[in-house]
This record gives structure tokens, sequence and C-alpha cells, in this order.
């Protein structure tokens, strides 16, 4: 049985199930935000072991993991110009990782970090 790139999506819509909680995409568009509300994610701290020395990412920053289903069409990428807002409080962007759960072409879920 051959692992394909709807498997391994179907793998993390299993995953985050009841874990997942609604967030709010906030894309910087020069004068606010536009809003995308409603966006499913799995959202947890970073540990200490995930954080390289140097990198951008430091303790107290959050993980989101979004399933690409979830994520508007037009929204390509993030950059640290726009925000995610959680339970109210609105976070900045930090880092944008669509590669490390692709299989191929097909992007099967970003990792967003985020500070604030």
């Amino acid at each position: 049985m051959a692992f394909s790139a709807a498997k391994y999506s179907n793998i993390y819509k299993r995953f985050m199930g009841n874990l997942a909680k609604s967030v709010t995409l906030q894309i910087n568009n020069g004068t606010s935000f536009t809003d995308y509300p409603g966006i499913l994610a799995y959202v947890t701290n970073y540990r200490e072991s995930d954080i390289v020395q140097g990198g951008s990412i430091q303790v107290g920053d959050m993980k989101l993991i979004i399933t690409h289903d979830y994520i508007p069409p037009r929204i390509e990428t993030m950059s640290r110009k726009d925000r995610v807002k959680i339970d109210g409080r609105s976070y900045s962007v930090i880092h944008w990782d669509a590669e490390s759960r692709a299989m191929g072409d097909t992007i099967i879920a970003v990792e967003i970090a985020v500070r604030g």
C-alpha cells in the first residue's frame, strides 16, 4: 500500500481533531489587516528542546500547525508584518514553513511560529 499525499493529509486531520482551535489569520494590507477568521489550527508552545541556539525561535514562542485545507486560497505565505489572533490576542508571525510538511509539490500543512 503506497503512502500518498491524501493519506498524509488524513493523518494530520485525525491528529488535530479535537486538539484544533479556531484562530484568525491577519494579513497586513498596507493600512490595516485583512482578517481570515475561523481557521482551525493546532496551537502549542515550542519546547526548549525544539529551539536551536541562534535561531529565530525563542522560549515562549508558539507553534501553529494548519492543514492546507484550512488556509484561504489567497494566502500563499505570511511574513513578519502579519499577525495571528489566538483567543482574542494578536501574535506576530516569526516564521512560515510550508516545506517540512509537504509531500513532493503537495503542501499538507504549514507550521507558523508566532510571538507575542
